[in-house]
C-alpha cells in the first residue's frame, strides 16, 4: 500500500512540475528512464543468475512492480507534455493563420481556456496513473 502510494505521489509530482520543460528534455529523460530501468532489471538478474542465487517469487515480482512503475511514470511524463504542446501548438497555427476568426466559439474557447485545459490533461493523466499504478501494485501476479 506504501508503495502504491509513494509511487502515485511520484507520478502526480512529476505530471505537475514537468509542464514547463521542453517536449524534446521530457521525451529523452522519458526514454532514458525506461531504458535505465530495463538495463537495471538486467543486471541485479545477471547478478543475481552469477551469485546461483535463485530468487523468490515476491522479488521477482517486486522488480517487474518496480520496472513498470518507472514506465508508466516515465511514459505519462512524456504524453502529458506531448498534450501541453499540442494545446500549444493549435493556438500558435489559430493565432497566426486564423486570426480573423481568434473571437469565434471553439477557438475563442481553446485560448481563453488553454490553462484551464492542460490542468485538466493533467488531472486526467494524474487519475490513470493511480489507477495504472494500483493494478502494477496490487494486481500483478509474475
Amino acid at each position: 500500500m506504501i508503495a502504491w502510494l509513494v509511487s502515485v505521489a511520484v507520478c502526480i509530482a512529476l505530471l505537475i512540475r514537468t509542464s514547463r520543460y521542453g517536449i524534446g528534455l521530457i521525451v529523452r529523460r522519458a526514454t532514458g528512464a525506461v531504458v535505465g530501468a530495463m538495463v537495471l532489471l538486467v543486471a541485479i538478474a545477471l547478478v543475481l543468475r552469477a551469485l546461483s542465487i535463485q530468487p523468490t517469487h515476491g522479488v521477482s515480482t517486486a522488480l517487474f512492480q518496480m520496472l513498470f512503475t518507472i514506465v508508466v511514470t516515465a511514459m505519462l511524463t512524456a504524453i502529458n507534455r506531448i498534450f501541453h504542446g499540442m494545446v500549444d501548438a493549435q493556438i500558435a497555427f489559430h493565432t497566426r493563420y486564423n486570426a480573423a476568426n481568434l473571437r469565434r466559439f471553439p477557438i475563442s474557447v481553446l485560448i481563453g481556456h488553454a490553462r484551464q485545459l492542460k490542468l485538466f490533461g493533467t488531472t486526467m493523466w494524474c487519475f490513470g496513473s493511480a489507477l495504472m499504478l494500483y493494478g502494477v501494485w496490487f494486481d500483478m501476479t509474475v
